[in-house]
């Protein structure tokens, strides 16, 4: 299942991908793959386009204790972590 999810962050982008490379084998574990992200024009938040095996692994990823340690570390404000939507087909140019 592949979703768009955002969250707050006052952490650089280039901040956030070193994240994103310690948090991989946590993602692996749990069956999530990150596919596109972006950062809002004013560097608040990243919007994000993930695909996971099953809603369980988000959940145990999301609940984690190093994960949500090592985000806030990092800058991320795991309160403010919103699934937007499902998605279904895309295409990425």
């Amino acid at each position: 299942m592949k979703f768009l999810a955002t969250f707050e962050k006052s952490c650089s982008l280039e901040m956030w991908l070193k994240l994103v490379d310690s948090l991989k084998p946590y993602m692996d574990k749990n069956g999530l793959k990150l596919i596109v992200a972006m950062e809002s024009e004013d560097g608040s938040r990243i919007y994000d386009l993930a695909e996971a095996e099953t809603m369980e692994g988000v959940e145990a990823f999301m609940t984690d204790p190093d994960v949500i340690r090592m985000r806030q570390e990092a800058g991320v404000n795991t309160e403010s972590q919103e699934v937007i939507n499902g998605i279904g087909e895309h295409h990425i140019f």
